[in-house]
């Protein structure tokens, strides 16, 4: 690659989203410009291309509040358009990079709560086993308990001596 392929590469617009801020580099602006914005707190604001003073295009941000913030001015509409294309689809490919909060969620974040999800799953699941294994393994002596409210009698009660009358009343 020549040396002047290589400057006209450097001249070129550059948009990029890190870390939810949206980062900009504008070299064929009239007075060129590294510019950054915090996408977290830009909630409702838009880029636009404007008329600008002396035959110049001015790349403007309009906030919510109807505030217009000049962000760069060029000698050419069409640099102008380019750089707005340029930042709309470093926008659409910032998935997972901006929120409102300005938190960003990176992929490894996503990552660290998909293996805590299946741990809480797998966690969960084990604990139903463990409830299941211990109802399944009941006594059949506990499920013949009987359910008045009152105290058992001795015939009902195992383990304690009673006589052969005290047990055939019983039954």
């Amino acid at each position: 690659m020549s040396i002047i392929n290589k400057l006209a590469g450097q001249n070129q617009t550059t948009a990029r989203v890190v870390d939810g801020k949206l980062i900009l580099s504008l070299p064929q602006a009239v007075k060129p410009v590294v510019w950054q914005m915090e996408l977290g707190q830009a909630k409702a604001s838009a880029l636009e291309i404007q008329d600008g003073k002396s035959d110049l295009y001015a790349l403007c941000l309009k906030t919510p509040k109807g505030e217009t913030v000049e962000i760069a001015s060029f000698e050419n509409r069409n640099h102008a358009v380019k750089s707005l294309m340029k930042i709309a689809k470093a926008l659409q490919e910032a998935r997972g990079e901006i929120s409102n909060t300005g938190v960003t969620a990176s992929p490894q974040s996503g990552k660290k709560s998909g293996i805590v999800s299946i741990l809480l799953a797998l966690g969960l699941l084990f604990a139903l086993f463990v409830v299941w294994s211990a109802v399944a393994n009941m006594p059949t002596d506990m499920q013949n308990m009987p359910t008045s409210a009152g105290e058992p009698t001795t015939a009902d009660q195992s383990g304690v001596p009673l006589s052969a009358d005290e047990f055939l009343k019983g039954r």
